[in-house]
Protein backbone atom coordinates (compact mmCIF):
# COMPACT_ATOMS: atom_id res chain seq x y z
CA UNK A 1 0.00 0.00 0.00
CA UNK A 2 2.84 2.65 0.43
CA UNK A 3 3.98 2.29 -2.86
CA UNK A 4 0.91 2.63 -4.10
CA UNK A 5 0.71 5.70 -2.42
CA UNK A 6 4.47 7.16 -3.61
CA UNK A 7 3.53 6.52 -7.00
CA UNK A 8 0.30 8.26 -6.59
CA UNK A 9 1.90 11.24 -4.61
CA UNK A 10 5.02 11.17 -7.32
CA UNK A 11 2.64 11.27 -10.67
CA UNK A 12 0.40 13.92 -8.86
CA UNK A 13 3.58 16.33 -8.32
CA UNK A 14 4.71 15.41 -11.67
CA UNK A 15 1.60 16.67 -13.54
CA UNK A 16 1.26 19.50 -11.22
CA UNK A 17 5.18 20.65 -12.18
CA UNK A 18 4.39 20.35 -15.87
CA UNK A 19 1.12 22.70 -15.64
CA UNK A 20 2.86 24.89 -13.21
CA UNK A 21 5.78 25.07 -15.83
CA UNK A 22 3.45 25.66 -18.61
CA UNK A 23 1.38 28.72 -16.98
CA UNK A 24 4.88 30.78 -16.37
CA UNK A 25 5.79 30.38 -19.96
CA UNK A 26 2.40 31.43 -20.99
CA UNK A 27 1.52 28.56 -23.19
CA UNK A 28 3.97 29.13 -25.77
CA UNK A 29 4.60 27.00 -28.44
CA UNK A 30 8.55 27.43 -29.76
CA UNK A 31 8.88 25.62 -32.79
CA UNK A 32 11.12 22.07 -32.42
CA UNK A 33 13.45 22.66 -35.02
CA UNK A 34 15.12 25.79 -35.92
CA UNK A 35 16.80 26.55 -39.78
CA UNK A 36 19.26 28.83 -39.75
CA UNK A 37 21.62 30.12 -43.03
CA UNK A 38 20.50 30.41 -46.17
CA UNK A 39 18.73 28.62 -49.05
CA UNK A 40 21.12 27.00 -51.42
CA UNK A 41 18.53 27.83 -54.80
CA UNK A 42 17.64 31.64 -54.88
CA UNK A 43 13.80 31.80 -55.80
CA UNK A 44 12.89 32.35 -59.59
CA UNK A 45 12.28 36.04 -60.79
CA UNK A 46 9.16 34.72 -63.24
CA UNK A 47 6.32 37.06 -64.17
CA UNK A 48 2.76 35.51 -64.57
CA UNK A 49 2.77 36.72 -67.47
CA UNK A 50 5.66 34.62 -68.66
CA UNK A 51 3.39 31.39 -67.64
CA UNK A 52 1.89 29.43 -70.49
CA UNK A 53 -0.41 26.28 -70.22
CA UNK A 54 0.41 23.15 -71.58
CA UNK A 55 -1.42 21.32 -74.19
CA UNK A 56 -1.72 17.72 -73.54
CA UNK A 57 -2.26 14.94 -76.10
CA UNK A 58 -2.74 11.40 -75.10
CA UNK A 59 -1.30 9.12 -76.76
CA UNK A 60 -2.81 5.14 -77.34
CA UNK A 61 0.04 2.91 -76.50
CA UNK A 62 -2.00 -0.01 -77.55
CA UNK A 63 -1.13 -2.16 -81.01
CA UNK A 64 1.13 0.64 -82.79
Amino acid sequence: MGFIRLLIWFVLIYFGYKLVKQAIQGYKEEPKVKVKGKPKEKPLDIDESQIEDADYEEIDDKGE
